[in-house]
């Protein structure tokens, strides 16, 4: 004979879920906060974890977006997935990506970016104490941060500069990657105009969060300014190599 559970106690995981939806749905946009890495900052943080905004996002206090917001996407639950639209400016110039959880995945769609060079280029030791600067657009029309499909995006390097040199913009570049289903895959960088000629490829690898690579640096003609940093490293034909 089977025992029936009294009403109140039948009701009971009803009611508590009902709760904890209550509790996520109003669950405050400054929780988000205490799960980033110390190094990345969020600051006036408004509204919930599913639709807010943030007045600035950096890394190690530097600014890489501002008027940041996140707006939840309800069609995505038909995709057992979790998505939100992120929008974000730097200046006058707008970026835009969706992001979709679901089980084991991170993705990022319809990546549209705009970013600073300075606070990437100060995490890597030997490019910091050139203290460069340019505009990023960074554009894909997905990536899988687990690795786990087939990726291509583009980076273009618009107007990259240095307060070392007074002789102002030094050139810009293009920037393609792609990978495999395993995470592991190649990029390559040239040249679209500028005094500093830049050219090379390398590797990375998703999985184990692992880049690598050897850049060729040769100038066009002395850069006052840069050219005891260049000096600096090793000799590669007429310029100069970088490897990381």
């Amino acid at each position: 004979m089977k025992r029936r559970l009294p009403a109140g106690r039948r009701t009971l995981p009803f009611a508590a879920g009902v709760f904890i939806l209550a509790l996520l749905v109003r669950l405050p946009a400054s929780f988000a906060t205490l799960l980033l890495p110390p190094e990345i900052q969020l600051r006036e943080v408004e509204g919930t974890f599913w639709n807010g905004r943030a007045s600035a996002l950096g890394i190690d206090g530097r600014l890489l977006q501002e008027q940041l917001s996140w707006n939840f996407l309800p069609r995505a639950l038909l995709e057992a997935k979790l998505a939100w639209a992120v929008g974000g400016r730097l200046s006058d110039q707008n970026s835009r990506l969706e992001l979709a959880i679901h089980p084991g995945s991170v993705e990022l769609r319809e990546v549209s970016l705009v970013l600073p060079l300075e606070p990437l280029a100060a995490l890597h030791p030997r490019l910091k104490p050139a203290q460069l600067g340019a505009v990023l657009r960074v554009s894909a029309k997905s990536l899988n941060l687990d690795g786990r499909s087939p990726m291509a995006a583009t980076v273009a390097v618009e107007h990259l500069f240095t307060p070392l040199s007074p002789q102002g913009e030094l050139g810009s570049y293009r920037l393609d990657g792609k990978s495999d289903g395993a995470g592991r895959g190649d990029w390559q960088i040239a040249t679209v105009s500028g005094a500093l000629r830049v050219s090379g490829k390398g590797t990375f690898d998703i999985g184990r969060a692992q880049a690598g690579g050897q850049l060729t640096l040769t100038p066009q003609s002395p850069i006052p300014g840069l050219s005891p940093l260049l000096a600096s490293l090793p000799r590669a034909g007429e310029g100069y190599s970088l490897s990381f």
